[in-house]
């Protein structure tokens, strides 16, 4: 009887199973790796059907060749991997906002954007790509605590897929990634506070070398990001078409031209303005340095008189945090969050200038309703920062 049982299921579809339920053959289908079952009813034919296209699709995903319809196309060496490589150099020969050529900070981001691409999908054939793949990829992200990452790849695999469109190597309407749920990351990372600053300030002036306490002064008085706080130089102090000095900055994440005063600065730090700030930096630094942050003696790869980088001022930042509060101290100051960045003196700056009536939309270079109007009147024109009217008389 059992030889007869196993002769008559000769030719059933790989993983389908049967067990005796309710007097009948009850069928179900076994997910080969998952070793998950699917009940798939009592009738045998529709059953067999249901396993049978289960295991096309399962075949599909997991062929190391390409179909047939792949095949006959010409698009059976068209891997994710292989596509990448053509979607770098599209990237490559793209350009910034405003015409501009894409700053390096965007180009290593697009990489590293890239790089998580690469190792996900691997040599997957582009064609084979479906949704659940793009959406695992943006599960896996999340798990690891990463929403900003997820959402930004997201938005990356769109623009990704979407060119692969245009480009002949997926069909119309054939993005994956398309339909993928939107990532809506939970804003954890903490505030800081003046007298946190402070404190982190001291510390750098025993424990870091001077560029990092010029990049907190020039942070916190020029409410800047890093990125444009590692690119400032000495020359970019220069006169105005009036003969006025200031500090000019274009910012590299909108592209916004702003001159601050060398006479700004804020009262806790009575005497202390961005112009001493430049000046003290020049006097203790190397001869002949360019940039205001610059390494004073030979680190590594770089040099004495090099740039600090964006990337060194945000991690030594952090190691200062990290020196100066203990993990007790952590929880009680930042409870339920991620303790603050570099890029929260920005946030810092904002609220201790607008206390004393700084515009401090012109200053960062935010944008309103009103205040894009009138940066889309200006077309290119430098954006001046006024300084408070106690300071200014």
């Amino acid at each position: 009887m059992a030889g007869s049982r196993r002769r008559s299921r000769r030719h059933w579809p790989d993983y389908l199973l049967a067990r005796q339920k309710g007097g009948s053959l009850y069928y179900y289908w076994k997910h080969p790796v998952s070793k998950r079952e699917y009940g798939l009813g009592y009738d045998f034919a529709e059953a067999a059907a249901q396993a049978r296209e289960a295991n096309a699709a399962l075949a599909a995903e997991r062929a190391p060749k390409a179909r047939l319809i792949d095949r006959i196309k010409g698009r059976d060496s068209n891997t994710v991997s292989a596509w990448l490589d053509v979607f770098e150099g599209i990237l490559n020969r793209r350009t910034g906002k405003k015409g501009r050529e894409r700053s390096p900070n965007t180009i290593k981001t697009d990489r590293a954007r890239l790089k998580i691409l690469r190792e996900h999908f691997d040599d997957k054939l582009i064609t084979n790509v479906t949704t659940r793949d793009c959406a695992d990829l943006l599960e896996k992200l999340q798990e690891k605590g990463q929403a900003r990452q997820a959402q930004s790849i997201r938005s990356f695999m769109v623009d990704c897929f979407n060119e692969a469109i245009t480009s002949g190597w997926l069909d119309l309407g054939k993005n994956p990634a398309g339909i993928v749920k939107t990532v809506t990351p939970i804003v954890k990372r903490a505030r800081l506070n003046l007298q946190q600053f402070n404190r982190i300030l001291e510390r750098a002036k025993t424990n870091s070398e001077a560029w990092m306490e010029t990049a907190l002064m020039l942070a916190i008085l020029s409410g800047q990001r890093v990125g444009d706080i590692a690119a400032m130089q000495f020359s970019d102090v220069r006169p105005d078409e009036h003969d006025r000095i200031f500090l000019h900055v274009i910012q590299d994440k909108e592209g916004h031209p702003i001159r601050i005063p060398l006479a700004l600065g804020l009262p806790q730090w009575p005497g202390t303005t961005i112009g001493s700030v430049i000046e003290r930096a020049r006097k203790r630094g190397i001869v002949g340095a360019k940039h205001i942050c610059h390494h004073q003696v030979s680190v590594g790869f770089a040099k004495a008189g090099a740039i600090v980088s964006a990337a060194a001022l945000s991690k030594n930042f952090t190691k200062l945090l990290r020196e100066e509060f203990n993990e007790e101290e952590i929880l009680q100051q930042w409870p339920g969050k991620t303790p603050p960045t570099f890029h929260e003196i920005r946030s810092l700056a904002k609220s201790l200038y607008e206390e004393i009536g700084v515009n401090t939309m012109t200053l960062l270079g935010h944008k309103s309703p009103d205040v894009a109007a009138i940066y889309a009147d200006k077309r290119g024109e430098w954006w001046t920062v006024e300084l408070p009217k106690k300071a200014a008389s």
